[in-house]
């Protein structure tokens, strides 16, 4: 089964706002809690407008449906990363960092944050080319990750 990843723009908002809450809903201790503000606070057309306007945002496909999804802000960082339970271990996950990596610019390191009691998270973005950079969680129980850039990555 074939994944395909596309960037999704404002006007995908009700597209990204399904895949994005189906995340948050179907996963709430992967991420950090600042994010679950994007289940009822932010559920308004104006501010999915706005993150997609302001983030690189993906989503990744299969059979024409969306099931995973991962995002680059303008500091350099992989946000709301998620792939559905049900496609995990399929690449999909793999499909998305790389889309994310070949989007950031070619010298400046991507970071991340993950859930310090996400082992397979952490593992996944080792496997990925990441390497934490912090060993205690910060206040929202994340870890720091860094992908330094390798010499002539395009």
């Amino acid at each position: 089964m074939t994944t395909t990843v596309e960037r999704l723009g404002p006007d995908d908002w009700a597209r990204f706002r399904t895949v994005r809450q189906a995340s948050l809903r179907g996963d709430p201790s992967a991420f950090a809690a600042s994010a679950h503000r994007w289940l009822d606070e932010l559920d308004v057309e104006l501010h999915w407008r706005a993150r997609l306007a302001d983030v690189v945002t993906l989503v990744a496909t299969r059979s024409g449906v969306d099931v995973g999804t991962a995002g680059l802000d303008r500091s350099g960082q992989l946000i709301g990363m998620w792939v559905d339970p049900a496609v995990r271990g399929t690449g999909v996950g793999w499909s998305l960092v790389e889309a994310v990596l070949a989007l950031a610019p070619p010298d400046v390191p991507v970071h991340l944050r993950v859930m310090a009691d996400n082992g397979p998270g952490v593992r996944f973005y080792e496997r990925c080319g990441f390497r934490l950079v912090t060993v205690d969680a910060d206040a929202e129980g994340c870890l720091a990750m860094t992908y330094a850039p390798s010499p002539g990555r395009a």
